[in-house]
């Protein structure tokens, strides 16, 4: 099994979607500093991806990075100061784009027992949020029905690590 360590994302339910979309091992960080620290220590000179929500607090590392595009609720940034370095913003934050995405290709996350994104929210804050049957369900279907955000996020994933997919 391919090990993805060069894709970091910055949160436990951010790591499960990475993997959903099969990129095995990510190099989870726990926040958005971190991911940047991870970055800046490990990755100056290697192709890395990181994956953040977009949370009303931002780093001051985010300042490096200007906006490339944007294609379903996925922001893509790129450094001249960092030029192997991707950054990959989920927006709004994850669990209201889940239910954007799942919005789009009709899945009804009540059926995987998640009524709100509030509900979606309390069981993707957990630390053991890759056990949760339903969310990975959730994730699963989203991936199969080809919801845009999926997509976009794994192509551009795999275009900023350099891989074919």
């Amino acid at each position: 099994m391919n090990s993805h360590h060069q894709v970091i994302p910055e949160c436990y339910a951010d790591t499960l979607l990475v993997e959903v979309l099969g990129f095995t091992r990510p190099n989870h960080q726990l926040g958005i500093g971190i991911v940047f620290n991870e970055i800046h220590k490990n990755f100056k000179r290697r192709q890395a991806v990181g994956i953040i929500d977009d949370d009303k607090r931002k780093p001051k590392d985010l300042d490096l990075f200007n906006f490339v595009e944007e294609h379903a609720g996925v922001k893509k940034l790129r450094s001249s100061d960092l030029p192997n370095t991707t950054i990959l913003i989920i927006s709004p934050a994850f669990e209201d784009w889940v239910f954007e995405n799942a919005r789009v290709v009709d899945v009804d996350p009540g059926k995987y027992g998640f009524r709100s994104s509030k509900d979606l929210q309390k069981a993707c804050k957990r630390i053991d949020v890759n056990k949760d049957e339903q969310v990975k369900q959730l994730l699963n279907t989203l991936k199969q029905k080809k919801a845009p955000g999926f997509e976009r996020l794994q192509t551009w994933i795999t275009e900023a690590i350099g891989e074919a997919f």
